[in-house]
């Protein structure tokens, strides 16, 4: 039947055939997709739309969006509008529309089932032996940060992978989370399938919707059609931020996206002692507390475990689907103990020696050629050897503190090895690892004791490299250096230094979110003992995150469809990589891939590379960028600029930059980072009651710039009762309204720095009482607050400076309890009020 509807030469049954010629990725919008239900599309070749494109830009039309000058005949953008960009052995499609065929099976409908006749009930089973599918994903890992890829880290298990594996040493992401993400899940760039940039900074242009657009079907969509189950957890990072509270809407989120199951989180990142945790489409508390020895890897692993052995204890020959995306090595860096004291005095010799140390081993392994070069240190960094001894020790510390996080997270994985290979299944388990983008450099110059001052625009430490912005300083190392113990631990929320993403990366030059190949150029390892015979091999074929779909689609025997749910799709965009399995000298098969994020763009094509730098957040004048060029294939590292050597081939590589950000929706060029962050905020009246869902940001009203007032309506028995009536953010930043020794009291804490607290003059009266706190906005980011029990005023506080941004990333608005960390220091989470709360009502001022 599936051949009926790919093969136009079937088409027949005098049907209506409306031929619809587009150009590049997109097919259909919205309105014709709808109009489009309840019919078959077909694929064809489109080498009609290549001739219309070419004969525009003859005639010298102007086909790019915010082009600096237009196309013409003698321009060299039209051969590369003519070319097959997306994959040079196959052609683009267009789509063909026809009704659809009559029913083959009509059930005869009697009186009762005596004289009924019924038809069949469908159902997909995949062939026998299908292999189960897994896609481990890691989170800021750079090329150099695993031990197979010749880091310092210890990673035996991820090792293992490798050696009945292949790695390949010349893989490329989008150098950011939710973008790359989108990218492995549907095997389409980035921009065209609308998340070109993080899912905190939505636009209204079509790369950048932040909704990962109906028209790409998903890994596990298709998958779920073909028999498969289908399981998500850990980090999902793909729902637009004003869509993960319990209002939703919850398409988006994982079980909207073809999994049949969820449990992870739904941000960037998350605490790996007190996560914010998911299950399915519903907000849970963590199943144990760090004391009781919980960590959020191991969880993750639990339950990967429980999804998979459910699954095979009904259907043990049904194939399955495994989304595992940790939250490692993403801040916050959390690891216990024992690992990170197992890493003491292995980096004191500093980030410069390291990333020596770390190229010789790659170059030992295979990882990099004999002639690599490593580039100069990043001039944002300091030499290790002009530091401070104090800076030494703590910026050493934050390593062992990294390296644990990871080392911890690669014996859970370990975990899940065993339980595939004990329970027969990792034979024919195809495991593709890979890291979402390069090492970040969001720890700034000094890295962080507490990274909820880096999401407010502050730094520790003292100073601030100027690499992403100008940071204000709000403490110095000694404050650092008296939490050392500490790090890695509940009571911190921590990340490294800037030079320790620089050798994490290493070869590369520098970091996340940019287009050079410190952000772009990552670890991809591709595991399946049953398939793979050159078993613990490299390979250097240039591949990109997209090609992973459609390589995991050749090897099942599978295509992509046209039509799902009704949506015509856009075409896989990827090329598959499975002639790599047997072939290790085959010539790279890609053609050509760009890379753009927040401005900062570039090209592989051919073996070469056209890169351009570009500053976040300066003004959008991307004219000023100076073009790179990088003959990739012999200089992997970008350590020699050929751009003034070969100025005609960086012109046409700029060329077709545009020409491949024209077809995949890039366009318009977009730098600003905090103020595409910034939600509107929240104001109005809020009437909160128990039982309620936890609220996160940005969806919580407004405290940080406006005027508000919390006024909780309790009932207190006899002889008193203690708790929180009200709270937001935790222990590193957040607002508590409670009682305690039968006294209210406000406690406001501005990130961990100092608290503003008011306790009440008076008691609080048993039976039924309004207790409130009013905040007074007195200047930008201040104010005074009073406190009240039955209107009475009960004490103020000056609060001179607020937090300006965000109070935390797992912690949000609670109601009669502080579950998670505790917002002040009075007392131990979750601190649940023993009386009643019957409402709180909050009143925020537009």
């Amino acid at each position: 039947m599936r051949d009926f509807y790919t093969n136009h030469s079937k088409v027949h049954r005098g049907a209506l055939v409306i031929l619809l010629t587009l150009l590049g990725a997109s097919l259909f919008s919205p309105a014709s997709a709808q109009e489009a239900g309840g019919t078959d599309v077909i694929q064809l070749s489109k080498i009609q739309a290549d001739d219309q494109l070419a004969g525009d830009a003859s005639t010298g039309t102007d086909l790019l969006t915010n082009r600096r000058k237009p196309l013409n005949a003698d321009s060299s953008l039209a051969e590369a509008a003519t070319e097959d960009v997306i994959d040079p052995e196959k052609p683009e499609s267009v789509v063909v529309v026809r009704a659809a065929p009559g029913v083959e099976c009509r059930p005869e409908i009697g009186l009762t089932y005596k004289d009924s006749t019924p038809c069949d009930i469908p159902s997909v089973t995949p062939p026998k032996g299908s292999p189960n599918v897994v896609f481990l994903v890691l989170d800021d890992i750079g090329f150099g940060g695993l031990g197979c890829f010749g880091g310092p880290v210890e990673t035996p298990n991820i090792d293992r992978l490798a050696s009945g594996g292949l790695s390949y040493n010349n893989f490329h992401t989008t150098a950011i989370c939710s973008p790359t993400r989108a990218c492995l899940l549907t095997g389409r760039n980035h921009h065209s399938v609308g998340a070109g940039v993080l899912m905190e900074f939505p636009a209204g242009y079509p790369g950048y919707t932040t909704y990962l657009s109906r028209s790409a079907a998903t890994m596990p969509e298709m998958l779920l059609d073909q028999g498969y189950d289908t399981y998500c957890v850990g980090k999902w990072h793909l729902a637009p931020s004003n869509t993960i509270n319990a209002a939703g809407p919850y398409d988006q989120w994982p079980l909207g996206r073809g999994f049949e199951r969820y449990y992870g989180f739904l941000e960037s990142h998350t605490s790996q002692w007190y996560p914010d945790l998911v299950y399915d489409n519903h907000r849970i508390n963590p199943p144990a507390t760090p004391e009781e020895g919980y960590h959020l890897s191991k969880d993750l692993v639990n339950r990967s475990i429980q999804f998979l052995s459910d699954g095979k204890s009904v259907n043990p020959d049904k194939p399955f689907f495994l989304y595992l995306a940790f939250g490692a090595g993403h801040w916050p860096h959390h690891a216990p103990k024992e690992y990170i004291d197992k890493y003491r005095g292995r980096f004191d010799q500093g980030w410069d020696a390291v990333r020596n140390e770390t190229l010789t081993r790659q170059k030992a392994l295979g990882m990099v050629p004999e002639n690599t070069d490593l580039p100069p240190r990043d001039p944002y960094v300091r030499a290790w050897d002009d530091l401070t001894g104090d800076e030494k020790k703590v910026y050493a510390r934050l390593a062992e503190v990294h390296a644990g996080y990871v080392d911890y997270t690669d014996e859970q994985i370990g975990r899940l090895l065993d339980y595939l290979e004990e329970s027969g299944q990792l034979e024919n388990t195809i495991i593709v690892v890979l890291s979402d983008n390069g090492a970040s450099p969001e720890g700034d110059a000094n890295g962080y004791s507490n990274m909820v001052l880096w999401s407010n625009g502050m730094s520790e430490g003292g100073n601030s490299s100027g690499f992403q912005q100008d940071f204000l300083p709000v403490s110095n190392m000694s404050t650092m250096l008296a939490r050392l113990d500490l790090l890695g631990g509940p009571a911190t929320y921590p990340t490294y230094p800037l030079g320790w993403a620089m050798a994490d990366n290493t070869p590369n030059r520098l970091y996340k979110w940019t287009s050079h190949e410190g952000g772009t150029h990552d670890p991809l390892i591709i595991f399946w003992p049953a398939g793979i015979q050159d078993q613990g091999s490299v390979r250097s074929q240039f591949c990109h995150v997209i090609d992973i779909v459609p390589t995991v689609l050749e090897v099942l025997g599978m295509q992509a469809p046209d039509v799902y749910r009704g949506v015509p799709q856009k075409p896989v965009e990827g090329t598959s990589m499975a002639y790599t399995f047997d072939n290790p000298g085959e010539p790279t098969q890609k053609a050509v891939q760009y890379f753009e994020m927040m401005g900062t763009r570039g090209l592989w094509y051919d073996g070469w590379k056209a890169v351009a730098f570009h500053h976040l957040n300066s003004g959008g004048n991307f004219d000023e960028d100076i073009w790179e060029l990088y003959n990739i294939s012999e200089d992997i590292s970008e350590s020699h600029d050929l751009a003034a050597d070969y100025p005609d081939r960086l012109a046409k590589m700029q060329e077709r930059w545009w020409a491949e950000a024209s077809r995949y929706n890039v366009l318009p060029l977009d730098d600003r980072a905090g103020a595409r962050y910034n939600p509107v905020p929240v104001t109005g009246t809020f009437t909160y009651r128990p039982g309620m869902e936890k609220i996160m940001e940005p969806d919580i009203p407004d405290t940080h710039n406006s005027s508000y007032t919390i006024t909780a309506y309790v009932d207190v028995p006899e002889g008193g009762a203690d708790g929180v009536l009200f709270s937001i953010g935790g222990r590193f930043a957040g607002l508590s309204l409670f009682v305690l020794d039968n006294h209210l009291v406000y406690d406001y804490n501005l990130l961990g720095l100092r608290h503003y607290t008011i306790t009440s003059e008076d008691e609080v009266p048993a039976g039924t009482s309004t207790l409130a706190f009013s905040f007074t906005r007195t200047g930008t980011y201040q104010g005074e607050g009073v406190l009240f029990i039955n209107d009475e005023e009960q004490g103020r506080v000056a609060m001179p400076r607020v937090v300006p941004k965000r109070y935390s990333f797992e912690e949000g608005l609670e109601l009669g309890q502080d579950p998670q960390t505790p917002v002040s220091e009075s007392y131990h989470s979750p601190f649940r009020f023993s009386g009643t709360v019957e409402k709180v009502v909050m009143e925020v001022e537009g």
